[in-house]
Parts: C-alpha cells; sequence; structure tokens
C-alpha cells in the first residue's frame, strides 16, 4: 500500500460550450413546440371540414343509433322472456 494519496483529473466543463447547448436546446424545444400546435390545429381543421360535408351530423347519427340500439334490447328481452325454459 502507497501512503501517497492519488490523484484523479478534475472535472472541467466549458461553461460556455454548456450555455450554448442549454439556451440551443431550449430554443429547439420551443420550435418542436410551435409545430406541434400548428400541426394539430392543422389536423383539428381538416377534420372539422370533413365531418361538415358529412349528410347527417355525428349529433343525428348517435340518436339514429341509439334508437337502433333501444330497438335491439327490447326485441332481445322480448324474445328472452317468450323463450320456453
Amino acid at each position: 500500500m502507497s501512503s501517497t494519496p492519488s490523484t484523479r483529473p478534475a472535472f472541467e466543463i466549458d461553461r460556455s460550450k454548456l450555455n450554448s447547448g442549454l439556451v440551443l436546446l431550449c430554443v429547439g424545444g420551443v420550435l418542436w413546440l410551435v409545430g406541434a400546435v400548428v400541426s394539430a390545429m392543422t389536423v383539428f381543421r381538416a377534420g372539422r371540414q370533413w365531418v361538415d360535408q358529412w349528410e347527417e351530423s355525428p349529433s343525428e347519427m348517435a340518436a339514429r343509433r341509439f334508437d337502433q340500439f333501444k330497438a335491439a334490447a327490447a326485441a332481445g328481452s322480448k324474445a328472452w322472456r317468450e323463450q320456453e325454459h
């Protein structure tokens, strides 16, 4: 065993390069966020235009499907009750 303490090299960071990297990272993040918002708005608007071209509105379609569901459930319930055991 050696009695002299071992010296490790110092961990040095170039602060100017680190600051430049952090600034670029923040600018890139903001640009990414703006791009994501613009893309989402474009897709949303295209979807709205597409739905506006439908002959039947989504609420009317949902109401019609619900009426179909109620009729099918009533028919199934009636058939089950009338079934002979």
